[in-house]
Formats: structure tokens, C-alpha cells, sequence
């Protein structure tokens, strides 16, 4: 969906009421996904087949937003469009955000919801790295504390609260999990993190894309990484299925069949990028961080609420951390260079 960049678009000091509202669904909406897709899908059920759905909702979205809000820069957009541009530009992320969505998909039924939620945003982090990488773009000197203080909160958050109860968590999962050792560790944390490197350097290039020489639009961006993510889901079915589409379609139906109410996740998964564009556009792109921090704060209660998760001390130490470190981040970017003086 549209980068931060496009903040400036709103006022720094009058937010109007839509994006205040937008603010908030979009904190409900962060807060409250991972304890969607953990009551709504089911541990075993087909990861593949459901981020195919997920994706195939994404660009739908993508293409309303495209023709709804994209105004006459959406259509010149689109009279532009070649295939050729589309595939050098979103072809890779594509495929890194097809993985990373499937990596999610675990990570969220064997964390807590509001473990999912810190751990994954260490992908600032990534995102840092590789935006320098590519763009050479710095960050300021408090960020660089604020990314320090979410990479201690994911080192922490990743190692077990004493070697002993560590190794007993790990026994309890394995019970529950089909004998499978270690699976709070090996199917929690491990893709949770996974998914937050691929999120860095998939943002990092797709963030070149659209604020490089070659700029491309960001809803029309959107759509092709879904659509590029779609074929790259679906030719790994088929390749699985023997090349048939029957295959692809049993699958799909058995998913739907045993999770009858997977539509749910998947809906609110694709209408936060509606509330992240209008949020961006409304409210700017500081204010979709503080979204962020609100639904934070808002997994935890809603899981205390709905599933009695108690809050270890571990994590309720870690949570004001992270939320400390997300306000800093947005609120400290790079001085930008000054400007030459004309006839240098």
C-alpha cells in the first residue's frame, strides 16, 4: 500500500475526522488479526492455499483503491502499464512476500497474539538495513537507538524465560503439537522472525520501486505484488499437484471446509491496507505509527479478554519498550540535507 512518504499530503497540525477514524480501525484492526487467524484457522490447516486467498482479496482491494482513489495519476498509471516494468519492478518482492506470508501464517498460530505483534516489528530493523542498502538512506541518531532498543526486545523476546521452564515449555509443546519438539520455538518465533527479514528486504526494494527513477503507482504497485504473489502460490500448488488444476481447487475447498469461518481473517487482513492508505493520506505517516503502538497495547488486552492469557513479566516489560522505541522512531526522522546552491 502507499508509502510514508506520502505524509506530507497531510497536515501536521489538523487531522480531520476520517483519518481519526481510520486511525482507529487500523489499530483495531493490527491489534486484533493475529487473534483473528488464531480462532479462525485452525494450527494444521493448508498455509499455502490460504495466503492464495489472502493474496487474490489484496488485489481486489488494491484495484477498487486504484480506480476509487487514484484519481487521474491512477489512470495515467494505468494507460502506462507494461509487463515488462511490472515484472522487474514487483517480480522479486512478489516472491519474498509470497513466503513471508506463509511464514506469518505460522507464526501466528503458535505465538501469542501480542508475541506475534512485538516480535514482528523488529522488522523495522530489516527494513532500515536494506532502505540504506539500496537507497543509501540514513537514519537519524535516535532511530538508530529506537532500532536498537526493538533488536534487544527481539533478542529477548526470543530466548526462553529460564533454561529449565524454557525446556518445559518446549515438553508441554510437543505434547500438543503431534510430538513435534520445540514448536513454540521452531513454529512460533523462528518464522516470526523469518518473516520479519523477508519483510525487510522486501519493503527496502519494493520502496525503491516506488520512490526511485522509475517511480510506479502505489496501489497499482500493490495490486501487481498480489498478482505476482498469486502466480508464484499457485504454480507451487500445481508443481505439488502434478500440474493439475483439480488439485489446486480440492485444496482450496478442504481449507474452506475444515476453517468455514476463514473468511473472517482474511477480510480484516485485506481491509487493513484500505485503513493504512486512508490513515497515510488523511493523517500521515507519524500517526499510522502511533496506530500501530494503540494496537499493540490492544492485543494484549483483547487476549487477557477473550483467551485469559495472563502477561508474563518478560513481555510486559518488553511491550513499553517497543512502544517507547515505535513513538521515537516516527517522530525522529533524518534532518533532511541541505539544499545546493543553484550553479553548483
Amino acid at each position: 500500500m502507499p508509502s510514508s512518504s506520502s505524509a506530507s499530503s497531510a497536515s501536521a497540525s489538523s487531522v480531520p475526522l476520517r483519518g481519526w477514524v481510520f486511525m482507529a480501525l487500523l489499530a483495531l484492526q493490527f491489534g486484533l488479526q493475529p487473534l483473528f487467524s488464531k480462532r479462525h484457522v485452525s494450527p494444521g490447516a493448508d498455509k499455502v492455499p490460504l495466503v492464495l486467498l489472502c493474496e487474490l482479496l489484496k488485489m481486489c482491494v488494491a484495484c477498487t483503491l486504484l480506480v476509487t482513489e487514484g484519481g487521474a495519476e491512477g489512470q495515467r498509471a494505468l494507460s502506462r502499464w507494461r509487463l515488462r516494468d511490472a515484472l522487474s519492478g514487483g517480480a522479486v518482492p512478489a516472491a519474498i512476500y509470497a513466503v513471508q506470508n506463509v511464514c506469518i501464517q505460522i507464526g501466528m498460530q503458535h505465538c501469542t497474539g501480542l508475541l506475534f505483534n512485538l516480535l514482528n516489528q523488529t522488522k523495522i530493523i530489516f527494513t532500515a538495513v536494506m532502505v540504506y542498502t539500496f537507497m543509501g538512506r540514513r537514519q537519524s541518531r535516535a532511530q538508530v537507538v529506537a532500532l536498537t532498543m526493538v533488536l534487544v526486545v527481539g533478542v529477548v523476546l526470543s530466548l526462553p524465560d529460564d533454561f529449565s521452564e524454557g525446556a518445559a515449555g518446549n515438553a508441554r509443546d510437543a505434547a500438543a503439537d503431534d510430538g513435534v519438539a520445540g514448536a513454540y520455538f521452531w513454529y512460533g518465533i523462528v518464522p516470526t522472525l523469518a518473516a520479519a527479514v523477508l519483510s525487510g528486504f522486501a519493503s527496502g526494494w519494493s520502496q525503491r520501486v516506488m520512490q526511485g527513477k522509475a517511480r510506479r503507482h502505489a496501489y497499482l504497485f500493490s495490486a501487481e505484488l498480489s498478482l505476482f504473489s498469486s502466480l508464484f502460490l499457485l504454480g507451487k500448488m500445481l508443481h505439488s499437484g502434478g500440474g493439475s488444476f483439480g488439485s489446486v481447487r480440492l485444496r482450496i475447498e478442504a481449507l474452506i471446509t475444515s476453517n468455514p469461518s476463514v473468511w473472517i481473517p482474511l477480510a480484516t487482513n485485506a481491509v487493513g491496507g484500505i485503513f493504512v492508505g486512508q490513515v497515510i493520506k488523511y493523517a500521515g505517516g507519524v500517526r499510522k505509527s502511533f496506530s500501530v503502538i494503540v494496537g499493540i497495547i490492544t492485543t494484549g488486552l483483547a487476549e487477557w479478554m477473550w483467551f485469559g492469557e495472563a502477561l508474563s513479566p518478560k513481555i510486559g516489560v518488553c511491550v513499553p519498550i517497543v512502544v517507547v522505541a515505535m513513538y521515537v522512531y516516527a517522530t525522529n526522522p533524518p534532518a533532511k540535507a541541505p539544499a545546493k546552491p543553484k550553479g553548483e
